[in-house]
């Protein structure tokens, strides 16, 4: 099978990287809040651990964003991978709160692939060129989401472990947190033979005045991420305990839930430049944005669980559709030395908004309502939508891009 044009020896290896560590990610994403809940932690608790993760995240974004720029990409990638499965080994080995929140911490560091998304998406910046990064972003997601479907098809396995070998369920986590450490460590043998990008390569054996960045534009897209990354936090940290709480479905329940919404996303994305070049990504975003209020709004107010799940899938197919849409629109705006570095100082806006999310939305639940932080959530997704059309509508797009150029 003859893959898109972009994808050398190099993004082949990262996409396989990636795949592996979105299997990992996949699974997480369904049973990490369920086991925090099984160790007997309140919902505040779990937003806390989840908020140390995107704490840190928000940190680690913009620092390693700017570091990858100055001295590559590739060793980012590679301590990133290690401090994945380093958080894996801490989940297998204890269940002390503030030991899991020192696993939190480790696995921001290298969550998603590699140290996350700036140096990725630096490093997919620097060898590819502008007109193939649509294709290579949608591949990479179409990868993304098998492997995210693998990972929450699995979810089950902890209660199969306890039915089949009769074990607690807690060691049943365990044991698969030992084989997600694995998984993590495989991931890392694939970045290892990895080149750095050979414009990474030219522009330090010719060193030049720094370019000044567009300041305007970054803050105008940080704003946005950072309204983003609260309303999703709020609307989706927590989802799985909500669901938990509020209709009695565990882990092995969900899993296929989550999984079928990550393969329904695969085929969105083969229609995704399509879609692109007829709408424009900015008219697709705001569009995406207010279909997923609207969705979240409608889901919190279920009152069963077989509409809750649908609406959960259909919310979800959404915001993974729009994701490489904004990723690709992210990487075009600055001049492609300093990619990392503008993607970095947004996607820290975005963290670091969403960093007392989970926390928020724990106290919510118990506090106020379970549907709470999902009506919230809503409300600012329309925000998020509409700065999109005020900041980079298309006359104001090409406003930004003439500065940048």
């Amino acid at each position: 099978m003859k893959l898109p044009p972009g994808f050398d020896r190099d993004i082949r290896l990262l996409t396989a990287s990636m795949f592996t560590r979105r299997i990992v990610m996949g699974f997480l994403g369904v049973v990490r809040t369920l086991y925090f809940a099984y160790l007997g932690y309140t919902a505040v608790e779990i937003g806390l651990l989840l908020s140390v993760a995107t704490g840190v995240s928000a940190i680690q974004n913009v620092t390693f964003g700017y570091l990858c720029d100055r001295y590559g990409r590739k060793p980012f990638l590679v301590l990133g991978s290690i401090f994945a499965a380093l958080r894996m080994v801490i989940f297998a080995v204890s269940t002390d709160f503030w030991m899991l929140a020192l696993g939190q911490g480790f696995g921001a560091l290298g969550e998603g692939v590699g140290a996350g998304q700036p140096v990725v998406s630096g490093y997919i910046t620097d060898k590819v060129e502008l007109g193939d990064r649509p294709r290579v972003y949608s591949g990479i997601a179409v990868t993304n989401s098998l492997a995210a479907t693998i990972g929450s098809a699995l979810a089950g396995l902890p209660v199969y472990l306890q039915a089949s070998h009769g074990l607690e369920l807690v060691q049943a986590h365990q044991a698969l947190w030992w084989a997600c450490a694995a998984i993590s460590a495989l991931s890392l043998l694939m970045v290892l033979p990895m080149g750095e990008s050979s414009r990474r390569v030219e522009a330090s054996a010719e060193p030049r005045a720094p370019r000044r960045l567009n300041w305007g534009a970054i803050t105008r897209f940080s704003l946005i991420r950072g309204t983003n990354g609260l309303a999703w936090g709020l609307a989706d940290s927590l989802t799985p305990l909500y669901l938990f709480y509020r209709f009695g479905v565990g882990s092995d329940a969900l899993g296929p839930v989550y999984a079928f919404a990550r393969l329904l996303s695969v085929f969105s994305y083969l229609a995704l430049p399509r879609i692109v070049d007829r709408f424009g990504d900015i008219h697709t975003l705001i569009v995406s944005r207010v279909a997923s209020a609207g969705l979240t709004l409608a889901f919190a107010a279920a009152g069963s669980y077989p509409v809750a799940v649908g609406l959960l899938v259909a919310n979800r197919l959404v915001t993974l559709f729009s994701m490489p849409i904004r990723q690709t629109f992210a990487s075009g705006f600055v001049d492609p030395e300093e990619t990392a570095t503008a993607i970095g100082v947004s996607s820290f806006a975005r963290m670091g908004a969403q960093t007392a999310a989970p926390t928020l939305a724990g106290y919510m639940f118990e506090a106020l309502s379970l549907s709470t932080p999902f009506m919230v959530g809503a409300s600012l997704m329309m925000v998020n939508g509409a700065l999109y059309w005020v900041f980079f509508r298309p006359e104001e797009k090409q406003s930004a891009l003439a500065e940048a150029g």
